[in-house]
């Protein structure tokens, strides 16, 4: 809408004074646009309009009235700025009346008179018309003047003596002469009846088609309105209604009525016409906001505004539903074209909010993807984002037009219904958020039906469901689904809709957010139990097989892909305090307890009991890899995800994977172990040795160095594959060994002299070469204990 011009101001008017009917010339400022921005003029109280003539913004000519009031302002007002001011005055001068007896000076001019003397014309004086010599007598001396006095008296004498016979011998005269102008008068009545009558006729004539110039502004209103209607001047069209209600609306004259009666039927038609277009959808706020201010000048019944309201919000809840519908047929192969298009256009109010949100906001939402990104989407990722392009683009121009509704900016101040509208825009406002609350909840149905069909009731499926949920999403196209519902909250808010009428979208974010946080969860114990099959058993310099660093990395895509439904947006609640879901409601750290001990397990453990000693080494090596640095990791992306519990996060894990790797090495140990223990005993007792009837040592016997190459060649097995286990798994083997040989020991009952040297010898032989280089630290350490138990009560002293 323009800005609204200043009011009028009359400076100057010209001449400043004059009778009625005085062409004055009126100078100033603001004094309208235009012939039609002009509504009134006038001049010492009278209205002056009729005979306005516009010439510009600063310049009016016009014809004063005759006014009641001898010294006035001069007012105009204009359409676009108002009634206006003046700081000049007029003078109107009365006219002065002359009597037939009051002196006046006449300027008498000399006219073309006929002198019948001498049959010509001539150009003379009216005093010249007198007679030089009136009596027609030629006196040249005074006898001849005496002379002719007495001839005149004995004249006048006999006149006078001769009047009453003269008056009787023509009376009979007389009577013919009256008679015959008697007749002569019926007869020139006769004859100038007709021209008289034609002539009445003419008058009549020249008076109506005055009348028809003076009014025909009215005559032709009409006719105008049809035009300027036809042609959408709907301006002009109210402008001169206005005009004619002013001049004619309480008018007695009978063609007058007639006229504005015609004039009255088409504003009605008009009004009709009007409201059609203001209901028709869809239609832009601009088109909507001038309909309802033209209804409002034209004095429309009802409330247009209103109508226009309702009709939207019919509208809004219609194209969502529209939409549902054409993305399941679609869905089941059977679409067809019409409704609202599928394909999500560049310039949708989606993508707009998109591009500009981090600019506004300072947010982080991602960058729409490109084209050819929508094809490959599913079903309802793609209906998630042109419904909420559809809720975007038309609530808000919804929520606008009803706040002009309320304070009043869509009506006009001449319609003199602004505080009566206002009043009944506040007794609606329940209604009006009884409607808001409808489309947000009919979005937030939709949404859930097409992705958590399970938190709707059966009616509410009925209506928002039907769609095809055997395969289920995955937390990609989640996050995304988020991300959309987010930007459209993103965009009400911004529009200052009430919080509480926001509030199921908040909802709907929520049990969003923890579903796509199960679904990656599982969708990750699935990877990672899938990993074990990835594994080659091919190990680097420091003993580690390339299965962490795939786990790692599927940990690492897992935190990126719950970044934005983990990321916790004003007013929406923590997911990593307390996780809500429709039938369960866990703890994350429980969650990420249980995800991570059957991650662990599955990972590590395909086919345990099959696996042989190396790749037993293999996983035990990638185990304490995995803790000392896998898992620390892990907790780094943790925290720089904004996951507040990742150290319990990362001790829960390590405490699955310890069970785990000890799990593992007692395995690996026992499978070492036993073949060493077992043979000790039978390499003792071999050929029937018996420790109190022996011969005297010469050495070390053959069993126990059978078990001594056997603890190399496990040395040498774990060093080839990890340095850092050889003092783990060696350690416990030898002591192992070192327990089956003190348990040996005290089963035998007595020892001989021979027996007890043989027994002594055992625990200090000086081991040399390799084997000594390969036990060094090791086996002595351990041997030791087996010494004690020699020199103690199982062996006597000598």
């Amino acid at each position: 809408m323009s800005r609204a011009r200043q009011p009028p101001l009359v400076t100057g008017i010209s001449p400043n004074e004059g009778a009625p009917w005085t062409k004055v010339t009126i100078r100033g400022e603001n004094l309208g646009t235009g012939h039609n921005d002009l509504i009134g003029l006038s001049i010492c109280g009278h209205n002056c309009l009729l005979t306005a003539e516009w010439m510009s913004a600063s310049k009016i000519v016009c014809r004063v009235g005759p006014a009641k009031d001898d010294k006035g302002e001069i007012i105009v007002t204009t359409k676009s700025g108002g009634r206006g001011t003046s700081t000049v005055s007029f003078k109107l001068l009365k006219p002065e009346r002359i009597g037939i007896l009051d002196q006046s000076a006449v300027w008498v001019d000399e006219l073309n008179y006929y002198d019948m003397r001498t049959d010509r014309n001539k150009g003379i004086s009216p005093l010249s018309l007198r007679p030089a010599n009136p009596l027609g007598i030629e006196i040249d001396n005074f006898e001849q003047l005496r002379v002719t006095v007495g001839n005149l008296k004995k004249q006048a004498s006999k006149k006078n003596e001769g009047s009453l016979a003269y008056v009787k011998g023509g009376l009979s005269t007389f009577f013919e002469a009256q008679d015959a102008l008697a007749g002569a008068s019926e007869t020139a009545d006769t004859l100038f009846q007709e021209v008289l009558g034609r002539k009445d006729k003419a008058d009549s004539t020249r008076n109506a088609l005055n009348v028809l110039q003076r009014f025909k502004f009215l005559f032709n209103l009409p006719l105008n309105i049809e035009r300027n209607i036809q042609k959408g001047d709907y301006d002009v069209v109210i402008n001169d209604y206005e005009k004619a209600k002013s001049l004619f609306g309480n008018t007695e004259v009978p063609v007058f009525k007639k006229v504005y009666s015609e004039v009255e039927t088409r504003i009605e038609a008009l009004r009709k016409l009007l409201l059609d277009k203001l209901l028709e959808t869809p239609s832009t706020l601009h088109d909507q906001k001038r309909y309802i201010r033209y209804l409002s000048d034209l004095h429309a019944p009802g409330d247009p505004a209103w109508k226009c309201i309702v009709a939207q919000h019919k509208w809004i809840l219609q194209l969502m539903q529209n939409c549902k519908e054409d993305f399941i047929t679609e869905q089941k192969g059977t679409h067809t074209l019409g409704g609202v298009g599928l394909e999500m256009d560049r310039s949708s109010a989606l993508n707009r909010i998109s591009l500009s949100a981090p600019v506004k906001r300072g947010g982080s939402f991602q960058t729409p993807k490109d084209d050819s990104w929508h094809y490959k989407s599913p079903q309802q990722v793609r209906f998630v984002e042109k419904l909420s392009d559809v809720v975007i683009s038309q609530l808000p121009n919804f929520w606008k037009l009803w706040i002009s509704y309320v304070n009043g900016s869509l009506f006009s101040e001449k319609s003199g219904q602004v505080e009566k509208l206002k009043k009944n825009a506040r007794q609606r406002q329940n209604d009006f958020k009884g409607m808001i609350e409808e489309v947000t909840r009919r979005l937030v149905q939709l949404v859930r039906g097409a992705l958590l069909p399970s938190s709707l009731t059966e009616l509410q499926l009925r209506q928002c469901g039907g769609w095809d949920t055997k395969t289920p999403l995955g937390g990609a196209w989640l996050t995304q689904v988020i991300h959309t519902v987010r930007l459209s909250h993103e965009a009400l808010s911004a529009l200052e809709i009430p919080n509480d009428l926001l509030q199921v979208i908040q909802d709907l974010l929520q049990d969003l957010r923890v579903h796509c946080l199960l679904t990656t969860l599982q969708h990750t114990e699935e990877d990672v139990k899938r990993l074990a099959e990835k594994e080659d058993w091919v190990v680097d310099n420091e003993g580690i097989a390339s299965l962490p660093a795939q786990f790692e990395q599927c940990m690492v895509q897992m935190l990126q892909s719950l970044k934005e439904p983990m990321e916790c947006k004003p007013g929406e609640i923590n997911v990593q305090i307390f996780t809500q879901h429709s039938s369960s409601a866990l703890p994350l750290q429980i969650i990420w307890r249980v995800i991570s001990n059957i991650c662990v397990f599955f990972f590590f453990c395909p086919q345990i009991f099959n696996l042989d000693e190396q790749r037993l080494l293999i996983i035990l090596s990638n185990c304490q890899y995995l803790e000392r640095h896998t898992f620390l990791s892990l907790a780094e992306h943790l925290e720089k995800n904004g996951f507040t519990t990742a150290e319990k996060i990362v001790r829960v894990s390590i405490e699955a994977l310890r069970q785990l790797d000890e799990y593992l090495f007692e395995t690996y140990v026992e499978k070492k172990s036993d073949p060493i223990v077992g043979s000790l005993e039978p390499g003792i007792y071999a050929g029937y040795f018996d420790w109190k009837d022996c011969l005297p040592p010469t050495g070390a016997r053959s069993y126990l160095k059978e078990a001594l190459v056997s603890i190399i060649s496990v040395h040498a097995e774990v060093f080839t594959v990890s340095k850092e286990l050889v003092p783990r798994v060696l350690s416990k083997i030898i002591e192992a060994v070192a327990e089956e040989m003190s348990r040996l020991m005290q089963c035998v009952s007595s020892f001989s002299k021979n027996g007890a040297l043989q027994v002594q010898v055992t625990p200090h032989i000086h081991l040399s070469g390799q084997l000594a280089f390969n036990l060094k630290g090791i086996v002595h350490p351990k041997m030791k204990i087996l010494s004690l138990i020699t020199h103690s009560h199982v062996v006597p002293n000598l």
